[in-house]
């Protein structure tokens, strides 16, 4: 099972930390969805919109073991979503994504989320303090 990633899960130093290993990956857009903050946080979540596109990561042929890890991670306010998303290539790959659950989707911001600002202000705090750690231990 291949995985979209569209926030924190971009790095590829969060995402062996989560997932216990390290999968190729290929930069992709997942049409239909937009990337919001999640409000008081420094990650983001995506909802469906038509007419918006994401810029993301995939990672391909994840174990079920890193699944059951990212799952833990995400905590419950996402849901494992069955998605299509369109590599740099052009291949369309089916893939899951972690999308806001329709019971959380209040905890959206208005604000844009930039990997280029987390990477740069965020990173270090987000992997120090982020209680989706936890669960893994």
């Amino acid at each position: 099972m291949n995985l979209f990633t569209y926030g924190t899960l971009m790095d590829a130093d969060i995402m062996t930390q989560v997932s216990g290993a390290i999968f190729q990956s290929q930069k992709a857009t997942l049409l239909h969805y937009i990337r919001k903050t999640v409000r008081g946080e420094i990650y983001p979540a995506i909802t469906m919109q038509r007419g918006n596109s994401t810029a993301g990561i995939i990672y391909f042929n994840l174990s079920l073991e890193a699944f059951d890890r990212l799952d833990k991670f995400e905590g419950n306010i996402y849901s494992r979503t069955k998605v299509e998303a369109i590599c740099d290539n052009g291949e369309i790959v089916d893939t899951h994504a972690y999308v806001i659950t329709e019971t959380s989707a209040h905890q959206l911001s208005e604000e844009d989320w930039s990997y280029e600002n987390f990477i740069k202000n965020h990173k270090q705090v987000f992997q120090r303090d982020y209680n989706g750690y936890n669960e893994l231990e």
